[in-house]
């Protein structure tokens, strides 16, 4: 039988109950005795001892537990921490101009630092730069201009992203994603390279928000993992190096001599015509929202989104009345191709 809490008022009668039992009853029926304020003293003190022994129960289970007592339950499931954007530059100027290592440039408060020396040859010299904190904002895509802090003789003051962009920068992992995967390691054990195990290990690295793997999908020994990064300013298709790093990890995890290619899935956008009533901008706002959230749950390559999952988020997103919507069918995608939300266009 399952326990319930005695509440405040509960405790209060339960003592002054077993107190006024123990007095005479010329005592008992004083409208005014120190005993009540007796009783009302210790129902509090036992109702916070209640309080604390909840509290202790959930900290025993991850599904429950505070934030800051997460980490107690992640052994095998280390937070991802922060991570910084790297890329190239192109910097223009006078040959045998020198850039050397640490020379920081900067856009919209953001600087990064030159880690290799560089001379200018023909007019033009590339060189790897790296962001100077950690975090998702010192990505940038290819074509952005960076400013010399300060400036160097014979270097024109800009420099230009190279065409991979800078990226690989990711912030600290929130504390719901890191619950999920702590979830998902307690669910589902690794085992050397079963399955379940790649798509874990894919999620251990910085900046991969979701990951599917496809045992067999370039033959016989091999192991496709296709990986998406929501959180990124360039997402959510994974980055060259985002790529990279997620095979340099799985490499190192796997004990099975399998032929790894972590890539991109192919994307088909989804972007339905709808319309509600009330035809408000609030209305909108959340059933957009649900299609959003319905895209990005249950999304998965070669998967497919039933039209019956599609009309229920709409009819339950906050204020939806009524709604015309321009599918009739499940929505049914080839191998290696997920949804893409690109929103909603109101009819």
């Amino acid at each position: 039988m399952a326990f319930k809490r005695p509440t405040l008022p509960e405790l209060l009668a339960r003592v002054d109950q077993d107190v006024t039992s123990r007095l005479s009853a010329s005592q008992a029926s004083l409208a005014v005795r120190l005993t009540k304020v007796m009783s009302a003293a210790e129902a509090g003190v036992a109702h916070g001892l209640y309080g604390y022994l909840q509290w202790l129960e959930k900290q025993l289970f991850p599904e429950t537990c505070d934030d800051d007592l997460l980490h107690l339950h992640s052994a095998g499931v280390p937070r991802r921490l922060k991570s910084r954007a790297v890329g190239e530059v192109i910097f223009e100027g006078s040959d045998d101009a020198i850039i050397i290592a640490g020379t920081l440039l900067s856009k919209d408060g953001i600087d990064y630092a030159t880690t290799e020396e560089v001379q200018i040859v023909d007019g033009t010299a590339t060189a790897p730069v790296e962001a100077v904190l950690a975090g998702a904002a010192g990505n940038q895509p290819a074509g952005a201009e960076l400013r010399l802090v300060s400036p160097i003789a014979g270097v024109v003051a800009t420099a230009t992203v190279g065409v991979d962009g800078i990226q690989g920068g990711a912030d600290l992992e929130t504390f719901g994603s890191w619950r999920d995967r702590i979830m998902l390691r307690r669910a589902r054990t690794p085992r050397g390279g079963a399955m379940g195990d790649w798509e874990e290990w894919a999620l251990q690295v910085a900046g991969v928000t979701r990951a599917w793997e496809d045992p067999l999908g370039m033959g016989p020994g091999s192991v496709v993992i296709r990986i998406m990064a929501d959180d990124t300013p360039g997402g959510p298709l994974p980055s060259e190096q985002l790529l990279q790093a997620v095979f340099d990890h799985i490499t190192k995890q796997k004990n099975v001599q399998a032929h790894i290619y972590v890539v991109a899935p192919g994307t088909q956008l989804f972007n339905p015509q709808l319309s509600v009533t009330p035809n408000t901008e609030a209305v909108r706002v959340a059933a957009s929202k649900a299609l959003q959230d319905l895209v990005e749950r249950e999304g998965e390559p070669g998967g497919i989104l039933l039209i019956s999952r599609i009309r229920a988020a709409i009819s339950l997103a906050p204020g939806v009345e009524d709604y015309d919507l321009n599918l009739d069918d499940d929505i049914v995608y080839d191998t290696g191709v997920i949804p893409l939300w690109g929103g909603v266009e109101w009819v």
